[in-house]
């Protein structure tokens, strides 16, 4: 059984390389970038990813002192990059931006930023009590107070868990997948683990179907997506390079 290396995992462990060739020299000042950029369309405080990508790389190079703290607000969602004609890696370039010119002060923003994007760490914790969490989170009272400390919106509603994970639930209840003739291996990632089983279970209904039975990887962590996007890219390539040993194994 063979398992193709997903280009994000293989991208992730080489950001912020040196020798990495300055794809914002590409940039021909289209925008489309930021049409695609759902961030821009829903915060008029970010100014979209070719400023903050290759027009920002541009001055930073020049000088530090041209770091803006709105990168903060890019979730590393890679849109930008997918709409780019040019293939310039828009949102690796604000990564790294913020990785090497960004301030990580300790405060409770930094705190909410450190739970959200250690998904593996707080997922495996929250999913054995979320009943619990998940009606105490939608309370009108703890939205304000998230708010006002963490600003969290209380106008938004955090992920709910699952009860149990999703690897817990293939390993008691999926039946014998090597009775199929052809195999795929699964990498289903942190919100199918530990938000909503029902995408994974649905994916092993449709593949058994055609006849191909589903295999997990043996080990798998967070795809470093959340790690990335609020700056923790030393964890963010250890995972990546954990998934990729797996995915090869496979």
């Amino acid at each position: 059984m063979t398992a193709v290396r997903p280009a994000e995992l293989i991208a992730v462990t080489n950001i912020g390389d040196e020798h990495q060739s300055p794809s914002f020299e590409k940039c021909i000042k289209c925008t489309v970038c930021t049409v695609y950029c759902p961030v821009a369309k829903a915060n008029p405080e970010y100014p979209g990813p070719k400023q903050c990508g290759p027009d920002g790389e541009r001055l930073r190079l020049k000088s530090p002192e041209f770091f803006d703290d709105v990168l903060k607000l890019c979730t590393n969602c890679k849109r930008c990059e997918t709409a780019c004609p040019s293939g310039v890696r828009i949102g690796d370039i604000i990564a790294v931006a913020r990785r090497e010119h960004g301030r990580k002060s300790l405060s409770l923003t930094t705190a909410r930023d450190y739970v959200l994007s250690h998904t593996d760490l707080f997922g495996s914790l929250a999913t054995p009590f979320a009943p619990v969490i998940n009606k105490l989170t939608e309370q009108s009272v703890v939205k304000k107070v998230m708010h006002h400390t963490i600003q969290v919106h209380d106008h938004k509603s955090l992920p709910k868990y699952s009860h149990g994970t999703f690897r817990a639930w293939y390993k008691k209840h999926v039946p014998d997948q090597s009775k199929y003739r052809r195999q795929v291996s699964y990498f289903h990632g942190c919100y199918v683990n530990y938000n909503d089983h029902s995408v994974g279970q649905n994916f092993i209904r449709v593949m058994n179907a055609m006849n191909i039975g589903v295999q997990l990887l043996e080990r798998e962590k967070c795809c470093g997506v959340p790690l990335i996007a609020n700056g923790f890219h030393s964890k963010a390539q250890k995972n990546a390079k954990l998934n990729v040993e797996h995915l090869e194994k496979a």
